[in-house]
């Protein structure tokens, strides 16, 4: 994401910056400052689909807290019940928390936690506006946390010396406490200059000292982001090292943008670099965002659904109306085919009368002649053997002719060869078909069936 649309909001103003993101570097393309009245009316020309929010409540919770490294993984739910039994008069609300050292309580080691917590009543209708506009919102960054995230950039020493930030905002300005890097206390001090003035330094003096006394910690030095290029050199009434710098991702950016737009810029900034941490975001909001995208994908798989259930209905619709063509053209033909319908079935019985000769005759043609295949027994007249019987069994198409004789071999093998030889005969007489047979040797009888196929009478 390296162009961001970001939304801040104190309750009564509203700024919005668009701002692009280019090797780090933060460049504004769009910032406008309106009334919370305006917002409706700036939603409805924005093309933006998306945005991050930086919230700056008047009123919040901050609160350091102690609990054993050993339930680290349990902090979600034991810093909830820490703001809730520290503030019992909060209902739905956000917080964030970040472990910004380790001390000894009673010998025993307890990770040291800064807490800040924040009503969701604040957002509502601000996020109510979003919502109507369908802008989906992916973070909400509280103004102090970002701007001191930005912050460590221009430290001098290291980022995770206790520090001091100053930063001029609509109407106010920040200190912020730092320790190892994260946020540990914010003061808000109304104001009406952007420039550093005597009773600032009287406010950074008070930070120092609530930081010696509450924290037990010493600040390094005060560093002033956003002071304009003409102000008063007032170090000399701070009771620490002071200075003015400028974060090295806001160089390309105009004074004015600087002065009037830093929050904004910050939390684009922020939701780039490090998006999930110091979000506050409801969870309500988040699951309610998740419904909506499954709703939308659901509503969009059932007009996919729709239309491929339209589609198929065409088709099925246009293949009925084809078929309840077909059917009326065939009715057609039948009522034009009456006429030839009757004049068939008047032939029909007509020739009804004829069934009984006909199937007669074509019996009678089907049977075999019996002279036929006693023609075709054609032997030639031999000493091998002597025919004693020929019988026949006549049937349809066929007529099975049965010969019986005896063979005049000298011996057992001699009989046997004339056997064959005569069956070969018989078998290769034109017309006869399946020849088998039987010989009795030591009889010397013999007995062979052949089955006589009748073609038919022959054309002319």
């Amino acid at each position: 994401m390296n162009r961001v649309l970001s939304f801040y909001y104190d309750g009564a103003l509203v700024q919005a910056v668009t701002v692009r993101i280019v090797d780090g570097l933060a460049l504004v393309e769009d910032a406008r400052s309106f009334p919370f009245e305006e917002l409706t009316g700036y939603l409805s020309i924005c093309q933006e689909k998306s945005c991050v929010v930086c919230s700056n409540p008047q009123q919040f919770n901050q609160d350091i807290i102690h609990l054993p490294p050993a339930a680290a993984k349990h902090y979600e739910k034991l810093v909830r019940g820490e703001v809730l039994r520290l503030h019992p008069e909060l209902t739905a609300f956000s917080f964030m928390y970040h472990i910004i050292g380790d001390s000894m309580i009673d010998t025993k080691p307890f990770n040291k936690i800064a807490v800040f917590s924040y009503a969701d009543a604040f957002l509502a209708d601000f996020m109510s506006e979003l919502n109507t506009a369908e802008m989906a919102t992916s973070a909400i960054y509280p103004a102090p946390y970002v701007i001191q995230k930005l912050a460590l950039s221009t430290c001098s020493a290291d980022p995770d010396q206790p520090c001091i930030v100053i930063a001029s905002l609509q109407g106010e300005k920040f200190f912020l406490v730092s320790e190892n890097g994260e946020l540990e206390f914010v003061r808000k001090i109304p104001s009406l200059y952007d420039s550093l003035l005597p009773d600032d330094t009287n406010n950074i003096n008070m930070t120092v000292d609530y930081c010696f006394q509450s924290l037990r910690l010493r600040p390094i030095e005060a560093v002033m982001l956003n002071q304009p290029k003409f102000s008063l050199d007032l170090s000399h009434l701070v009771s620490i090292p002071f200075r003015a710098a400028l974060p090295p991702e806001l160089t390309d950016l105009p004074a004015y943008i600087v002065q009037e737009y830093l929050a904004p810029v910050a939390a684009a900034l922020h939701a780039v670099t490090s998006p999930r941490t110091g979000n506050i975001l409801p969870s309500g909001y988040t699951r309610d965002a998740v419904h909506k995208k499954i709703f939308a994908g659901a509503t969009l798989f059932m007009a996919l659904l729709s239309l491929v259930a339209a589609l198929l209905f065409v088709k099925e619709f246009m293949a009925v109306s084809r078929l309840k063509s077909s059917i009326s053209g065939i009715k057609t033909e039948l009522r034009d085919s009456a006429q030839e319908l009757a004049a068939f079935r008047a032939l029909e019985k007509d020739v009804g009368q004829f069934k009984q000769p006909l199937e007669l005759i074509n019996k009678h043609n089907a049977s075999a002649n019996p002279a036929t295949a006693l023609a075709a027994l054609h032997l030639p007249v031999s000493e091998d053997y002597q025919i004693k019987s020929v019988s026949v069994q006549n049937g349809v198409g066929w007529t099975n002719i049965r010969i019986e004789g005896t063979l005049n071999g000298s011996g057992y093998s001699n009989t046997q060869a004339l056997y064959e030889k005569f069956v070969a005969q018989v078998a290769q007489l034109p017309g006869l078909t399946a020849v088998s047979g039987n010989v009795d040797v030591k009889l010397k009888s013999v007995n062979i069936q052949a089955r006589y196929i009748d073609k038919g009478p022959k054309s002319k």
